[in-house]
């Protein structure tokens, strides 16, 4: 159930519903191999993936890069879901409750940090400042996430912080985010043809009756007030002012 003082928002919908839509992010699967092989992730390689949602991304690191894996997040429905994915999977990972901006492990813990569309949500320099912490040295801290384009006007910045809590950078912005933490050897991708096809991939696996479905949930959760803020943050995501990359740097 959703919680009444919780934000309008399409992302308060889908995690509290069983919509079967697990990967919530563009370029699915895919993105989450390209941003695996750039962060060198393999056999034996100890992962930690931030904000890791019902545990999809992690299951397929594990099945295809033979790595151990730990999934955080601060949902206990997301955990709950992925605790029972795992055991229905029979597949052995560690999945715990826990805050991206003060990880519960130790210094030097990976080998590889990743977040899948989620540090844009946090306090970015106290979630990179974490995730860099527990990078052993030489070890990659790698993230996909949205992005602005360079020409963007102050206004969607602020109403996509004020609807969804978002704050994006640039692509060259969440260069510097790294660049801040000691970060070397960063790459940026820019991966926003991405969004367009994602978009038609959720509209085709929901299908009508869920796009009812989630309509009438907002409407009854927030009011028509709340159905138009959802909306506009949907225009701001799909305006052309709106992008998405992956950015890995190096810990020294």
């Amino acid at each position: 159930m959703i919680k009444k003082n919780k934000r309008p928002s399409l992302e308060n919908i889908i995690e509290s519903e069983d919509l079967f839509l697990d990967i919530l992010h563009p370029g699915g699967f895919e993105i989450t191999r390209e941003l695996a092989q750039l962060c060198h992730i393999g056999k034996v390689i100890n992962v930690l993936d931030v904000g890791s949602g019902t545990g999809e991304s992690a299951f397929y690191l594990v099945r295809n890069f033979n790595c151990h894996i730990i999934g955080i997040d601060i949902s206990d429905r997301m955990i709950k879901k992925a605790k029972r994915k795992a055991i229905d999977h029979g597949v052995i990972i560690q999945f715990k409750k826990a805050d991206a901006h003060d990880l519960p492990f130790k210094d030097n813990t990976f080998d590889v940090v990743i977040s899948e569309c989620t540090t844009s949500i946090l306090d970015k320099k106290r979630a990179i400042e974490e995730m860099a912490r527990v990078t052993r040295s030489g070890g990659y801290i790698g993230i996909h996430d949205i992005c602005w384009k360079k020409d963007t006007p102050e206004h969607p910045k602020q109403k996509l912080a004020e609807i969804e809590f978002r704050k994006p950078e640039t692509l060259d912005g969440w260069k510097t985010q790294f660049e801040k933490v000691g970060l070397i050897d960063i790459m940026i991708k820019d991966r926003s043809s991405l969004i367009p096809e994602w978009e038609i991939n959720i509209s085709e696996k929901l299908g009508l009756l869920g796009r009812l479905k989630i309509l009438l949930k907002i409407i009854k959760n927030w009011g028509i007030g709340g159905l138009r803020k959802v909306m506009e943050s949907r225009r701001i995501f799909h305006s052309h002012y709106t992008g998405y990359g992956i950015i890995v740097g190096k810990k020294t």
